[in-house]
């Protein structure tokens, strides 16, 4: 399906989960159209064999897998292996959405949420692993969202992606020892998902003509292929823009004393908005802090980014 100057997967083979409708079945049908082998994976089974036959009519390669990725992840994973003998790809797409105050929802339907949305990438995960390493030419990308920041009335949801986030960027020097690629997204785009999200007609409007699920999907594929080297990063996508994201700190604020009085009487100080400073890992945050109390330590901790791989 490849064109002369598209990128060419050359058969390689990526697993789509939530690849039903919306961005998953976007990402499976961009992937497919330069020459991935593709499983398409979603719970509901008759909408992951749509986007398999939209894919074959296209003339693309592709199979329907309905797992639970919560609870059989591993026979998702073996769906790849019994089909194509090898896995090289895992967009971790997978997720679902339910609104209502915390104390509020359900813990039922606050769970499941949660799981959904994140333990079921882990276990696509770490099942997915060991094939990835094997390829070579591995790529793990894992779908989180503006929503890490926190939403109301959305805890659940906000809460699984920040742990996608927090996850990824555990993974990517771990993963870069044995050869896989791991990135994290945060999209934005029209889905069926965020159908009802917006009541402004003009919005609507926007997001339907700016947003567009193949943009986000253009941008999966790049980081997919196997000669992109870039990676190890966390971007927002929209449309056709993207901005690499990163936790980042506000100017440090030291006190006299560390005691309760001392800080309330600087909080207003502490509250103050100033430059940032991006901060990629944990290792960062901690050399930040002990630099900032004790600055000849400056020239001990060591100040390369962990996570930082591209070129």
């Amino acid at each position: 399906m490849a064109g002369q100057n598209e990128l060419d997967f050359g058969g390689r083979v990526a697993i789509v989960t939530g690849a039903g409708q919306g961005m998953g079945r976007a990402h499976a049908i961009m992937l497919a159209s330069r020459g991935a082998r593709v499983v398409a994976n979603d719970i509901a089974g008759d909408r992951a064999g749509e986007t398999v036959q939209m894919i074959t009519d296209a003339g693309g390669t592709a199979v329907s897998d309905s797992n639970d990725i919560v609870t059989r992840s591993a026979d998702l994973v073996q769906t790849a292996i019994t089909n194509y003998g090898r896995l090289d790809i895992v967009v971790n797409n997978a997720g679902i959405n339910r609104y209502g105050r915390f104390w509020e929802m359900d813990p039922d339907v606050w769970w499941r949420v949660f799981d959904t949305s994140f333990k079921g990438l882990v276990e696509v995960s770490r099942h997915a692993m060991p094939h990835l390493i094997e390829s070579g030419t591995g790529r793990l990308i894992n779908i989180a969202s503006n929503a890490l920041m926190g939403l109301p009335n959305d805890s659940s949801y906000g809460a699984a992606k920040a742990a996608i986030w927090g996850l990824s960027n555990s993974l990517i020097p771990e993963a870069r020892e044995v050869g896989v690629q791991v990135s994290t997204l945060l999209p934005v785009a029209w889905t069926p998902m965020t159908d009802d999200a917006f009541s402004d007609p003009l919005i609507r409007r926007i997001m339907v003509e700016q947003f567009p699920s193949s943009a986000v999907s253009a941008f999966v594929t790049w980081l997919a292929h196997q000669d992109t080297t870039v990676y190890g990063e966390s971007f927002e996508i929209g449309g056709a823009s993207a901005a690499r994201t990163v936790f980042a700190a506000m100017p440090r604020l030291t006190i006299t004393e560390a005691s309760p009085e001392e800080w309330a009487m600087n909080a207003a100080t502490l509250l103050q908005d100033g430059d940032l400073t991006p901060l990629y890992q944990a290792s960062d945050s901690f050399r930040a802090q002990v630099v900032n109390l004790v600055p000849e330590m400056d020239a001990v901790l060591p100040k390369d980014a962990a996570n930082v791989s591209s070129n």
